[in-house]
């Protein structure tokens, strides 16, 4: 099955099972960043079953075809896509480091999947990178009352 993206090792290698947790962290976190969109929602979009949507989020890597239209839907190229997915995987990836004092050089992916906290650090990631992008700008405070006297 042809990928849309281009993972180190393959689908079924470490990397790419954490590009498949990455990315389906991201799928969900923009679906709550676009009115709170739900599965059953997407799902009708890419003409999928929400339970084959539930399984992509989960971790199942779509087909090119089927990641296209995701990023589509969300009014993303793949390669912005591809780019969110690996921005998250590297701050996930520099988070474990630091949480097992090893030096980001020695942490690889296989060591990082054991790490019972991963699951939590990737949603820490995807947030940090999909928030990043979705953040409204603060609203300007009003001007102080001039005092009475």
């Amino acid at each position: 099955m042809t990928r849309a993206h281009n993972v180190p090792g393959g689908p079924d290698s470490k990397e790419g099972e954490a590009y498949g947790l990455v990315l389906g962290q991201v799928i969900a976190q923009l679906r709550k960043q676009h009115g709170d969109m739900t599965q059953a929602a997407l799902a009708q979009r890419l003409g999928i079953s929400q339970s084959m949507l539930s399984k992509i989020e989960g971790g199942k890597q779509p087909d090119a075809y089927h990641f296209r239209l995701i990023a589509q839907v969300f009014g993303l190229d793949v390669q912005q896509l591809d780019a969110q997915v690996q921005e998250a995987m590297k701050r996930a990836q520099r988070a474990a480091a630091v949480v097992t004092d090893q030096p980001k050089s020695s942490s690889s992916w296989g060591e990082l999947l054991a790490l019972a906290g991963f699951v939590g650090l990737v949603m820490f990631a995807v947030a940090a990178v999909v928030g990043d992008d979705a953040k409204p700008a603060p609203e300007p405070s009003p001007p102080p009352k001039p005092k009475s006297l």
